[in-house]
């Protein structure tokens, strides 16, 4: 007597997907009353590798004090206290706006000393916790050599020149990391 049994076969697991998505890079520059222990951030500016780059005045919190601000630093970075009394933005919404766009990237400066104080000093006024690190442009370059990196800076000056303003230094930096490239060809710029 023959019967026919039916065979219950069990689903295979699906190949879960190992393959990693890099986190996007960004360049971020701050302009500041002054360099002093006691200097503040009047400006902000990000870019990614691709878009637009953004930029916020930073309206001056309370607690910063008048006699941080430098007019030497006002002459290079042409921003006046009036303006940014007039076109700030409060330092809570510029860190949220900050901590929205920058959470999950690789955050490079070309000044993370400095740009990390005046970051410490914005969030600290906004009374919230940043959500991204800053790391030091200069070592997207460790392998690359003097000659080939110097003759990038050469054309990202003459073609996004440093300004001493968020928005054009930030284009700087990427300009400067796209010209370089890779040496290893991963694209990741070291």
């Amino acid at each position: 007597m023959g019967y026919c049994t039916r065979q219950h076969i069990r689903p295979q697991p699906r190949a879960e997907r190992t393959e990693l998505i890099a986190p996007p890079i960004a360049f971020l520059d701050l302009e500041a009353s002054g360099l002093g222990p006691a200097s503040w951030p009047v400006e902000v500016g990000w870019c990614f590798l691709s878009g637009r780059p953004q930029t916020m005045l930073i309206k001056t919190a309370d607690g910063w004090p008048d006699t941080a601000w430098d007019p030497a630093a006002e002459k290079l970075h042409g921003l006046s206290r009036a303006k940014l009394a007039r076109a700030g933005r409060p330092p809570r919404i510029i860190c949220e706006t900050m901590n929205d766009a920058l959470a999950d990237a690789v955050v490079y400066s070309d000044a993370p000393d400095w740009d990390g104080f005046w970051l410490y000093r914005l969030f600290e006024a906004a009374k919230i916790r940043r959500r991204f690190d800053l790391l030091n442009f200069a070592e997207l370059f460790e392998r690359v050599s003097p000659a080939r990196f110097n003759e990038a800076k050469a054309v990202a000056q003459a073609k996004t020149p440093h300004r001493h303003r968020a928005r054009p230094d930030v284009l700087h930096m990427r300009a400067l990391f796209r010209l370089v490239g890779n040496d290893d060809g991963d694209g990741n710029g070291g």
